[in-house]
């Protein structure tokens, strides 16, 4: 069996993985010149279990008028007339129902934590476990209020209250931040790690296998098809047969598809990320955590503290205007100066792929039974990724799904 991948990032490569280790004959077709180029290179690299929630549900309507007003510190809306984005929010709107919340997350929930027990084992196989920490991470909370009322609703063996004195007896580090917040969460099973490095080293472990072959610097010109099923990948120009084609394509995947008659509905969501070199190794935190008032994420690894902020609705424009990088600036000066070099920092942004359910697309696309997608994880990529490409792997094995119900739902696909 042949299967060509689409896309490199950390959802690629990890499917490539998954079906390598089965025996089958894998190409990944990548346009960039390496692999994780573009939201796997700075994202948070939390493996964010706590966080495993879909975003649309009852009071994100509340969120986006603050957006729309300027006054939210973590959604900031630039494009309102992009006709993307309107198609995007009225899916969004309709996913806002609280039973459709319930159900969003409960997929959501399922797929990571899949996830997560898979991670340990692609890194053993891979001789990466090194790069990845499994230690739990901390949600913050400023307000009081805010935290118990979450605390009431959400507090499990899974997400875990804690006071500010217990946070501190986890991570000594954050006896410095005490003044900013008024309790939190411990999730045990997160975990942090180089989101990059990791893609990367992975990548290497399937260039060294003889039936994998990693073609970079490849743009693809077309999908080819013939009686109902799609027969291989033109690119670079010549067609590249596969028995399967999976998209692990991000944002790009409905321009791929369009021509197949059907266009996921993925709409890029921007971040922004600062990396700084750490000075003081033992002041750094241990664990990561995410301050929920200011809406970022702050993880350590590699000599680098990484803060990332925001949630941007910007079509596709990667420009990182001063006073989005002024957030991440602050976040630093205020809590970190003593901690790494304030001048040697690294600024990055990427455009998420985000689906309006929040779960990422996977499963067979139904006009064409060898089609996959594997696309839509917004910032849960890095999380989701090793679960998305086993389920996979599974499904196109004809072996048994270890979970299932696990995909948003759409007309054109057979979910997984």
């Amino acid at each position: 069996m042949s299967v060509v991948v689409l896309g490199a990032g950390v959802v690629g490569i990890q499917t490539a993985f998954a079906l390598a280790r089965r025996g089958i004959e894998v190409t990944v077709i990548e346009r960039g010149p390496a692999p994780a180029n573009l939201c796997s290179k700075g994202n948070a690299g939390i493996i964010s279990i706590g966080h495993a929630e879909a975003w649309a549900g009852p009071g994100a309507l509340g969120t986006m008028i603050r957006a729309a007003a300027g006054r939210d510190p973590g959604v900031k809306v630039s494009r309102w007339t992009d006709p993307a984005l309107i198609r995007w929010g009225m899916e969004f709107l309709r996913n806002c129902s609280a039973e459709a919340h319930r159900a969003n997350s409960d997929r959501l929930a399922r797929l990571c934590r899949f996830s997560r027990a898979r991670l340990p084992v692609v890194a053993e196989e891979a001789g990466l476990s090194d790069l990845v920490r499994h230690a739990g991470g901390f949600y913050l909370h400023t307000d009081r209020t805010e935290f118990e009322t979450f605390r009431d609703s959400h507090a499990s063996a899974h997400l875990q209250p804690v006071s500010a004195a217990e946070i501190v007896a986890k991570d000594p580090s954050l006896s410095r931040m005490t003044d900013h917040f008024a309790g939190g969460f411990y999730a045990p099973e997160d975990s942090v790690g180089d989101c990059h490095l990791f893609t990367n080293e992975l990548g290497a472990h399937l260039g060294r296998l003889n039936h994998v072959s990693l073609r970079y610097d490849t743009e693809v010109e077309g999908i080819e098809r013939q009686d109902g099923a799609v027969t291989g990948i033109r690119a670079a120009g010549e067609v590249i047969a596969a028995d399967h084609v999976i998209l692990a394509t991000g944002i790009e995947t409905p321009d791929l598809t369009r021509a197949l008659g059907f266009a996921p509905n993925i709409y890029p969501v921007k971040g922004y990320s600062g990396s700084w070199r750490i000075k003081d190794a033992e002041a750094a935190p241990r664990l990561p955590f995410i301050d929920e008032a200011a809406r970022l994420a702050v993880g350590v690894y590699s000599g680098i503290l990484r803060i990332t902020a925001l949630a941007e609705f910007a079509r596709r424009n990667r420009d990182m205007p001063e006073k989005r990088l002024d957030i991440l600036r602050r976040y630093a000066e205020r809590h970190f100066a003593d901690v790494v070099d304030l001048d040697d920092v690294t600024f990055w942004t990427g455009l998420r792929p985000t689906t309006p359910a929040s779960a990422p697309y996977l499963g067979r696309v139904r006009a064409y039974p060898n089609l996959w997608i594997n696309a839509g994880h917004g910032s849960l990529g890095w999380t989701a990724s090793a679960g998305c490409g086993e389920l996979l792997a599974q499904a196109i094995s004809g072996e048994a799904l270890e979970v299932q119900d696990v995909s948003a739902q759409a007309r054109w696909l057979d979910p997984l």
